[in-house]
């Protein structure tokens, strides 16, 4: 029996080291699998305002001046005024020089240029003009100085003019004033020419607003040179 026995313990011994124990095995860990990062897509840059650019504003181009008239119609308007005038100051030559008509738009109605060199009187007049007696006798005035220092260049006449006039100062001390003045008109209104010329504009229409007529007519006869 005992040697039964030690058959049956050794059979279970060899049974038991024949056999793994399940229950110590260790088991695989799982490899963790790498979660996918995600993509992160940058936003679109905001888009860049660029400055309007000024707009190019054109140049006015400066209008065509029209052609200058070729006729002197507007100026022969001065021939009734003119040969008037000369048959009451016979220092008048017997005809004018009538220059071609300024443009219509001109700054100015009606023009004394001077003397020629024959002594007439030139004159000019805006081509869209209709003359007055009085703008004809105030450029007729200004030739009318004009031929009196010609006669005699050392005859003050405008002296003689302030004089009668009444006038305040010299009238060289009225040039340098006019002179001074900003504007055009002032400067026509103050300067001693143009006030003999529209004095002998009145003393010839007879109307004047500051002097007698009569009497201004008489005092421009009194200057004519005797013959």
């Amino acid at each position: 029996m005992r040697a039964l026995g030690a058959v049956v313990l050794a059979a279970l011994v060899i049974s038991a080291c024949a056999q793994s124990p399940t229950a110590n095995r260790p088991t695989d860990t799982p490899l963790a699998t790498p979660s996918e990062t995600p993509t992160v897509t940058p936003e679109a840059p905001s888009p860049t305002i660029s400055p309007s650019p000024e707009p190019t504003v054109a140049a006015t181009p400066a209008p065509t001046p029209p052609p200058r008239p070729t006729t002197r119609k507007a100026g022969e308007q001065m021939y009734q005024y003119y040969f008037e005038a000369r048959r009451l100051f016979p220092i008048f030559p017997p005809t004018p020089q009538i220059d071609f008509d300024e443009p219509a738009g001109s700054n100015g109605n009606s023009w004394f240029r001077g003397l020629n060199s024959s002594g007439q009187p030139i004159f000019a007049v805006r081509e869209d003009f209709v003359m007055t007696p009085q703008a004809a006798y105030h450029e007729i005035g200004h030739a009318y100085e004009a031929l009196l220092l010609r006669k005699d260049p050392n005859h003050d006449v405008m002296a003689q003019y302030w004089k009668f006039r009444a006038l305040p100062g010299t009238w060289q001390g009225a040039m340098e004033y006019s002179a001074a003045q900003t504007s055009f008109m002032a400067q026509w209104v103050s300067n001693p020419h143009e006030m003999w010329a529209e004095s002998f504009s009145g003393g010839m229409t007879g109307f004047i607003r500051d002097a007698n007529p009569v009497a201004t007519k008489s005092f421009f006869l009194s200057l004519l040179p005797s013959p």
